[in-house]
């Protein structure tokens, strides 16, 4: 809350805090901002929600935060700029940058939605869920005009520990599904309905909502082109890979320069063993770059970083290591806060040779991410085998938990114990670092001894090993 609050300091003349029940110090953060505050019950509406704290602006623009969004820098000096710039403008379509979790990074998913607009009373939310108030401006009278600006919000509110916290799936699933018994013929709350159950992994739920949604979708509406890539998104996380073609299929000639369907297509091709046509598909995507905002809902990196990973993936798959090596370092350079993008290149690297001129390489490429630079090198290390330099580069390290888990993997085979002990006691009390070790271990072992007998299939010892070994750790 602090956060958001601090961000929009010295831009706005005012500030209206609706509080649905919080129970911790929003009420001090608010009087220390300078904030009207206003506490309400909270009800599953948050159109409601909205409508009501649009009721306590007194001045004649609004911008719209939740408390788990900040505006950026950008964001700020746009704002004054959008304004001066459109005069006659009622509302401004505004970038919005979700943060998720992603593998070794934070992925960021770029939409647009109209949080800045005049304080006119005509103009109000609809929708229980994924509220919208540009219907309203379009349909006032007289209609409004909305252009589009370059001002950015950051929202966190879709990263694990805040879903987690917040209850957010089964608050919004709750929602959903009432706004389906009110609703029931419109395709938005229905696609709506279907992003909740894949966020709760209800996979079947959500392809039978989203099949009903596609029978009778109107591809002029605006959401039209994300419901495509979440529904063939989906097709694929449950193994429907060829009905995801398909699909894939219509969706390209209804939005031919959307650049994440493309992406999708080299996924398809991937898990084919397709690595040619995937290589051709990934390629096309950095040759198209970033598809126009609006129309599209967009992943960012997926026409830069993302493309080169993928493409560092099936240059592996295909016995290309060197052009393996240089896609996953161009990833790398394209976004240095992607961790597995530097794995993936300096194990690479490693396995070929850990000559001091190979480190300092490395080092010169890792200093790309600022301040993370010893956790890379020592996780690359002790990936690597390389635990006594491992060590030298994770003792240094900010104590992240990736950084104790190979540290710990390190302490263990050097048989370091006292350090050991140590480093559980402190960050690791519950043993579920540890347990991690434990099992990329017994996968490690288990792997050589299936290799082993790919290459011995007679040996009854190997045989009995593997049978001894799978017993022993469960």
């Amino acid at each position: 809350m602090a956060e958001c609050l601090r961000s929009v300091e010295g831009i706005v003349d005012e500030i209206v805090l609706v509080d649905t029940g919080s129970t911790d110090c929003t009420l001090d953060i608010a009087r220390q901002f300078g904030a009207r505050y206003y506490s309400v019950a909270w009800t599953p509406d948050f159109s409601k929600m909205r409508n009501l704290s649009l009721h306590f602006a007194t001045k004649d623009y609004i911008l719209v935060l939740d408390a788990d969004e900040v505006l950026t820098l950008k964001g700020c000096a746009s704002i004054r700029r959008s304004l001066e710039e459109f005069p006659n403008a009622d509302a401004f379509f505004v970038h919005i940058l979700n943060q998720t979790d992603g593998e070794g990074m934070i992925e960021v998913e770029e939409s647009l939605n109209v949080r800045l607009f005049r304080n006119n009373p005509q103009y109000r939310y609809q929708g229980a869920l994924h509220e919208q108030i540009a219907e309203s401006i379009l349909h006032a009278n007289p209609p409004g005009v909305i252009f589009d600006s370059d001002i950015e919000l950051l929202h966190r509110g879709y990263l694990k520990n805040v879903v987690l916290k917040k209850h957010k799936k089964k608050r919004n699933l709750d929602i959903a599904l009432r706004e389906i018994k009110l609703h029931p013929e419109d395709g938005f709350r229905m696609f709506n309905l279907g992003v909740e159950y894949v966020r709760d992994r209800q996979l079947d739920q959500a392809l039978s909502v989203f099949h009903a949604v596609h029978e009778k979708v109107n591809p002029s509406a605006l959401w039209v082109s994300r419901f495509y890539k979440v529904y063939i998104s989906t097709l694929m996380q449950a193994g429907k890979w060829e009905e995801a073609d398909q699909v894939l299929e219509e969706a390209v000639k209804l939005f031919p320069d959307y650049t994440d369907l493309v992406y999708l297509k080299g996924v398809y091709y991937s898990q084919r063993g397709e690595w040619i046509l995937a290589l051709q598909h990934y390629a096309t995507c950095i040759e198209m770059g970033d598809p126009p905002i609006p129309p599209y809902t967009i992943e960012k990196g997926i026409s830069s970083y993302r493309a080169y990973f993928a493409m560092g993936y099936s240059f592996g798959a295909i016995g290309k290591i060197a052009e393996a090596a240089v896609a996953y370092r161009q990833a790398f350079e394209q976004n240095p806060s992607f961790t597995q993008a530097f794995l993936r290149f300096s194990n690479f690297l490693l396995r070929e040779d850990t000559s001091n001129a190979t480190l300092d390489y490395l080092r010169s490429i890792a200093a790309l991410s600022g301040g993370n630079q010893f956790a890379l090198l020592g996780i690359s290390l002790a990936l690597s085998d390389q635990f006594e330099q491992a060590k030298e580069y994770l003792e240094r390290a900010e104590r992240t938990s990736d950084v104790v888990e190979h540290l710990i993997l390190t302490y263990v085979c050097l048989d370091e114990r006292e350090s050991l002990r140590e480093l559980l006691e402190q960050y690791d009390p519950e043993g579920e670092l540890q347990a991690r070790v434990q099992r990329y271990l017994f996968e490690r072992g288990r792997k050589m001894i299936h290799l082993g007998i790919e290459k011995f299939p007679e040996s009854s010892l190997l045989s009995k090993l593997k049978e001894e070994y799978e017993k022993g750790f469960r």
